[in-house]
């Protein structure tokens, strides 16, 4: 036992060539976290006795789960050695969260160079996206539409004066995201394409950029700047869960 009050040297501590095989799986967001984790666990592998089950035929495996982000690791403890053995990394499955882009077909420009900047998102496994141009030829386009506002757990809206002159998104779309953000935590990202009403329906919700200078009155330069700074929004709201 160390004397009270001296610091002791971290365990040190190595990779099997599995647990290489699925850090190299791991969303690159997620790398830096799960080094800080490991190196907390190299400080005291057994700091959270609260996270740790022992597994194995004679308990001799602990199974560490961090809680936030949702990581599981899988390690060997030699304390004579003072080494760690690091076995496993998992990132458990979980239901991703779904964006819903709501926008005007007038506006397919902005749609394409917002959908584009926000493809990343789905391609880390971070959110799942969804918009109406996955509604293949011969669904019933309402009910996939309907299907998609049930599930959605955030909102991207491309505002424009067509936008919010849409009967159809005013009064189903809007309605139904409306109701989920007051009802069940829906988060409405609404971006502010070109000049917007103060007492628009969405007014009441924060902008993802300056209404004041909306995506239309930008350079080119600071479009994709405060197109960044929105999926770093995202991003940050995909790894807080």
């Amino acid at each position: 036992m160390p004397e009270p009050g001296t610091q002791q040297e971290p365990y040190a501590y190595v990779y099997s060539a599995e647990a290489r095989e699925t850090r190299k799986q791991f969303p690159s967001e997620l790398v830096p976290k799960l080094l800080v984790i490991l190196d907390e666990l190299a400080m005291d592998p057994e700091a959270h006795p609260e996270r740790i089950q022992k597994i194995g035929r004679r308990g001799e495996i602990q199974l560490y789960k961090h809680p936030d982000p949702p990581l599981e690791i899988t390690y060997e403890i030699d304390k004579e050695t003072r080494k760690l053995y690091f076995l496993h990394f998992a990132a458990p499955v979980v239901q991703l969260k779904q964006i819903f882009i709501s926008y005007s077909h007038v506006d397919t420009e902005w749609f394409k160079r917002v959908k584009n900047v926000l493809q990343p998102l789905e391609n880390q496994g971070l959110f799942r996206i969804w918009d109406d141009q996955k509604i293949a030829p011969g669904d019933k386009w309402l009910e996939e539409i309907e299907k998609a506002l049930d599930a959605a757990q955030v909102a991207v809206l491309l505002v424009t004066q067509d936008f919010l002159q849409s009967p159809f998104i005013l009064n189903k779309e809007l309605v139904t995201l409306l109701s989920k953000a007051e009802k069940e935590g829906l988060r409405i990202i609404w971006i502010a394409v070109e000049k917007t009403p103060p007492d628009s329906p969405i007014s009441q919700f924060q902008a993802a950029n300056d209404p004041a200078r909306p995506l239309c009155k930008l350079s080119e330069a600071e479009m994709n700047q405060v197109l960044e700074d929105i999926v770093i929004k995202l991003k940050k709201m995909a790894l807080a869960n």
